[in-house]
């Protein structure tokens, strides 16, 4: 009976204490949802009102009359094809690292890492006079490619350990059973994997959508500007617009927190399962 109560006082205990993580961590959402339905008295009042007393939908009619789902769409593309360019560069070399042995292997790799070093504020400027220069300026496909070389290092970073923690058993079996290189890679490697791909997928899509400065940048056109520039119109020098910037952040939250919650148990199996020594 004491061991049986024991487990149930402890299990409480646990409940209790996660219950009060989640409200902590969840809060700041859930205080700006909640802004984000108040008027502007109620948001500027002292003491501080944290229910709406008078609900309002007057920010999100605001944003809606400046075609924010146009910023959304463009979000929607520069971050899909971010997170798809990055994968598909970075999984053969993070394969080739974690399976083949040559010359200069290891230096390679760091320069990988050493990219990660520099602040994108360095390259902006020449990566401007670049896309300008092949016409790719002002358009997604030039932020996307502006995006790559830094999803891409920790893209192959990661997926290289994913690939490093199967089995080199199993893709020789294959390759005895008759299956290619290429055949295996697909057959075995890229299923058992599919988690840590899609974790490092995650990660892409996540810094595409919330990039602000070479958005700002390399897009000049307001058709094809995307939601953290649209946010940053509401932050002026000597006021802020909290009602608008509440409401657009709420919609601006949405993505990536759905992507989370569908993939997150190959996010979160995909971190565990790179955690191997080479």
């Amino acid at each position: 009976m004491r061991r049986s109560t024991k487990r149930k006082a402890v299990r409480i205990i646990s409940y209790v204490l996660l219950s009060f993580i989640a409200v902590v961590v969840a809060f700041p959402f859930i205080w700006l949802v909640l802004t984000s339905f108040k008027t502007y008295e109620e948001i500027y009042s002292y003491p501080i009102i944290y229910l709406p007393k008078s609900w309002t939908l007057e920010h999100y009619q605001k944003i809606s009359s400046l075609d924010f789902h146009r910023y959304f769409l463009n979000s929607v593309i520069v971050g899909t094809g971010t997170m798809f360019l990055s994968l598909l560069i970075g999984i053969f070399p993070a394969y080739a690292f974690s399976r083949y042995s040559f010359r200069g292997k290891a230096p390679l790799l760091v320069s990988v890492l050493i990219f990660q070093m520099f602040p994108m504020i360095v390259f902006l400027v020449p990566m401007f006079k670049f896309l300008d220069k092949v016409g790719l300026l002002d358009t997604h496909f030039g932020l996307i490619l502006a995006y790559i070389p830094f999803t891409t290092p920790i893209t192959i970073v990661f997926l290289r350990s994913f690939f490093l923690s199967v089995p080199r058993s199993l893709e020789e079996a294959a390759l005895i059973d008759g299956c290619t290189r290429t055949k295996a890679f697909f057959r075995i490697i890229f299923p058992v994997t599919l988690p840590g791909i899609a974790a490092v997928g995650v990660y892409a899509f996540l810094f595409a959508w919330s990039e602000l400065l070479y958005s700002m940048s390399l897009l000049i056109s307001k058709r094809l500007q995307t939601i953290p520039t649209f946010l940053s119109v509401f932050v002026g020098q000597y006021q802020t617009r909290w009602g608008p910037l509440f409401a657009g952040s709420v919609f601006a939250t949405l993505p990536p927190l759905v992507v989370f919650i569908l993939l997150q148990r190959y996010f979160i199996s995909g971190l565990v399962s790179g955690a191997v020594k080479e």
